[in-house]
């Protein structure tokens, strides 16, 4: 009789190279954010060509802004628990779906209201495929290129962003914003059908399926073929045994509650500001005298500062301790603010700051999730991420509705800027936190007390 043999799934993936089965994975995920990025930054670069051709105040575009994020922050909230029941894949494909069949409707839209429902329900898309994309990226890489292939695949969104500056100045000249919202939506319907057949199940999350063995066992086959042999059980030792609910409250239980907390107040500044940005930047460089050719230039500068950013985060996180990297990069792009209010504003100053400014704000919303990732189990993993950035979505809608406000009351350029330092702050003390009291990992005595909380607050 054969002797049982085991084999830990997190222990085999960290000891082992990258496969070309995982880099197929990432580049998957990669994928997913890029045309998440086009997407959610499509409104900011077609705004001011929408207020010329519907002939209406900039500041009536609130809502259109308001209401994607507002979709973001619930389909956040709401797919992480669903991505932590039925699968990642499940979750990430239909969301993908989701987005661009939205996305498609709205280039249909004929007035203000008809177009901010479409971007809600294209929100609700957008929302749910980034942490759970996030968090099977996270669940097929190695612990020593974990955070740099997270902010790799985050770093998708900037570049997306990038690559829609540049496509919507020139569909908009050939013609018109409706171009941009329609390549927004069949983009991502092209890429919902391939994911059907390429994209594979979180190996971890069907590790603590007990019905799932014979998934597990044809993706080790791909991961490493002939590792397998009769009697081997394959486990993932990072896993929490629950019930299958209450995986919000675990997460707000004993062990996780500072360092949760920290996170989100951590990721509502962050996305506060980075929103802020991202809606009314192009608006108010034109405000301030520059061409609208310039104001989408210097606009995509920053979403390709947020690419760089994006990727030297994961790879400095993999090297030094992620607070505080996360840490001086608050304090970066504090300073990078002022520096914004207080200089003369030409074409080559302002594009280098706002570079400069993008790298710091992306870098640190890909950062948090890369640490959010990196300070849940696998079970209730996809909840901890998407909540986070459900939570940070709320800190965007706040920070597109305050441009507006503030651009209402004719707030100048300089003193939009210079408040900017304020969210920073607060974020620089929430990561600080977080660092003395909640740096690693629950052990397992505290995920257990969490699961015992969590049982109690269902049964209540």
């Amino acid at each position: 009789m054969e002797s049982e043999s085991k084999i830990d799934i997190k222990t085999f993936l960290d000891d082992r190279p990258l496969s070309l089965f995982q880099v197929r994975v990432v580049m998957l995920g990669l994928l997913v954010l890029m045309l998440d990025g086009m997407d959610t930054t499509a409104v900011g670069f077609v705004a001011p060509a929408l207020v010329a051709d519907w002939k209406i105040a900039r500041v009536a575009l609130s809502p259109v802004f308001t209401s994607g994020l507002f979709g973001l922050a619930v389909g956040a909230l709401t797919a992480g628990p669903i991505g932590d029941r039925l699968g990642r894949k499940a979750v990430v494909v239909s969301s993908v779906f989701l987005f661009g069949f939205f996305s498609l409707a709205s280039s249909f839209a004929n007035d203000l209201w008809t177009l901010t429902l479409l971007r809600f329900l294209t929100g609700l898309g957008l929302g749910a495929s980034m942490p759970n994309t996030a968090t099977l990226v996270s669940e097929y890489a190695p612990a020593r290129h974990r955070n740099f292939l997270i902010t790799f695949v985050y770093a998708g969104f900037a570049i997306g962003g990038a690559i829609g500056g540049v496509a919507s100045n020139v569909l908009i000249e050939l013609s018109g914003w409706r171009a941009v919202m329609f390549a927004g939506g069949v983009l991502p319907l092209a890429l919902g059908i391939l994911m059907i057949f390429a994209l594979p199940e979180s190996i971890r999350f069907l590790a603590t399926r007990h019905d799932k063995r014979l998934a597990v066992q044809r993706i080790m086959q791909k991961l490493a073929p002939g590792v397998l042999r009769a009697g081997t059980v394959v486990h993932v030792s990072d896993g929490i045994a629950d019930n299958g609910s209450g995986k919000v409250a675990i997460i707000v239980g004993r062990g996780y509650i500072v360092g949760t907390l920290s996170l989100w107040i951590g990721v509502f500044a962050t996305l506060f500001t980075l929103y802020l940005i991202n809606s009314w930047l192009p608006l108010m460089i034109k405000d301030a005298g520059m061409s609208l050719s310039d104001a989408s230039l210097i606009a995509t500068f920053g979403q390709a500062g947020g690419a760089l950013g994006s990727l030297a985060v994961g790879w400095c996180m993999d090297r030094y301790s992620p607070h505080k990297v996360l840490g001086a990069t608050h304090v970066a792009a504090g300073l990078c603010a002022l520096c914004i209010a207080a200089t003369e504003r030409t074409f080559i100053t302002t594009s280098v700051l706002v570079c400069a400014m993008g790298y710091c704000m992306n870098s640190l919303n890909v950062g948090y999730v890369a640490l959010a990732a990196r300070f849940y189990p696998t079970s209730v993993r996809a909840t901890g991420t998407s909540w986070e950035q459900g939570i940070g979505r709320f800190g965007a809608i706040s920070g597109a509705a305050m441009g507006g406000v503030l651009l209402a009351t004719s707030w100048s350029f300089n003193a939009v800027f210079a408040a900017l330092c304020v969210p920073m702050a607060i974020g620089t003390v929430a990561i600080s936190i977080k660092s003395i009291f909640a740096a690693d990992v629950p052990s397992a005595d505290m995920q257990a007390s969490s699961i015992e909380d969590a049982a109690t607050f269902a049964r209540e």
